[in-house]
């Protein structure tokens, strides 16, 4: 088992910091005990050569590659594909697509399912195109009501209708669709291929924008194992199973990234003997 972190945080730890260039705050990162990042595909693209270089030089894997698309509304297979083929060239054998998001009226029954259908035949297509290729590809529970596969039924129709697409089980999405991960993790045991450990809480902390739950309850971030969300249970039962991939922290919205990546990484060391 290793640790991983959405490069993300590292890049806005170093901001919090007043580090430049990012390429700096590695080394401190690194110490924490965390060997790789969660890399965002467009961003992969746009700085090829420096980042990849960068991450080379820090030791730096990539645990899972993720990228958003709109396969209900204008991209293409081809774009997914382009994507698998990026990861191909760098060797990166774990990816996330996003599949896209529907408007509020395109969730009525007869759009729903065409649309949810276009989405759904497409991942399949890129799923297999990328299991060719040696690559896994992963879809989360998003949390997002305009993501139709926030919710675990509606993740589970994705697992269901796509063989070759797995989980990347969120530990702290579900909530937001006011579902308890601890109860619905059953569901995807086994097919879990990858791990989002994101703990969420209720106590507002100033100067940080909240997240929404779909009843209205306001979430903010916080370190791994610090919040309301069932973190030693859910990951025990996680590795039980025979998972041993990365646990990948995960804090978007911290005032203190640094600080919550360092106290999240110590607690899931302990997940890690």
């Amino acid at each position: 088992m290793k640790i991983a972190v959405f490069y993300d945080h590292i890049e806005e730890a170093a901001r919090q910091n007043h580090i430049k260039p990012v390429k700096n705050i590695y080394k401190n990162v690194r110490s924490f005990g965390i060997d790789a990042v969660e890399l965002d595909y467009e961003r992969a693209v746009k700085e090829e050569a420096s980042l990849f270089k960068n991450l080379k030089e820090a030791d730096f894997s990539v645990s899972c590659m993720y990228g958003f698309f709109d396969f209900a509304h204008g991209n293409t297979v081809e774009d997914g594909r382009r994507m698998v083929d990026f990861a191909e060239k760098h060797d990166i054998r774990r990816i996330m697509l996003i599949p896209g998001f529907l408007k509020k009226v395109e969730f009525i029954p007869f759009l729903y399912q065409k649309k949810l259908d276009k989405m759904i035949m497409a991942l399949k297509d890129i799923c297999e195109y990328a299991k060719r290729r040696n690559i896994m590809v992963v879809l989360e529970d998003f949390d997002g009501k305009e993501a139709p596969f926030a919710t675990a039924e509606q993740l589970s129709v994705f697992l269901k209708r796509i063989p070759d697409l797995y989980c990347a089980f969120d530990t702290g999405n579900f909530l937001y669709s006011g579902e308890d991960s601890l109860k619905v993790l059953p569901l995807f045991i086994d097919r879990i291929r990858h791990v989002h450990c994101k703990d969420r809480s209720f106590t507002a902390k100033e100067g940080e924008e909240p997240k929404e739950t779909v009843d209205g309850k306001k979430m903010y971030s916080c370190a791994v194992g610090s919040g309301c969300i069932q973190m030693k249970e859910i990951l025990d039962q996680i590795i039980a199973s025979g998972y041993d991939g990365y646990l990948s922290i995960e804090h978007f919205g911290s005032l203190d990234q640094l600080s919550d990546m360092e106290s999240s990484a110590a607690y899931l060391k302990n997940f890690c003997l």
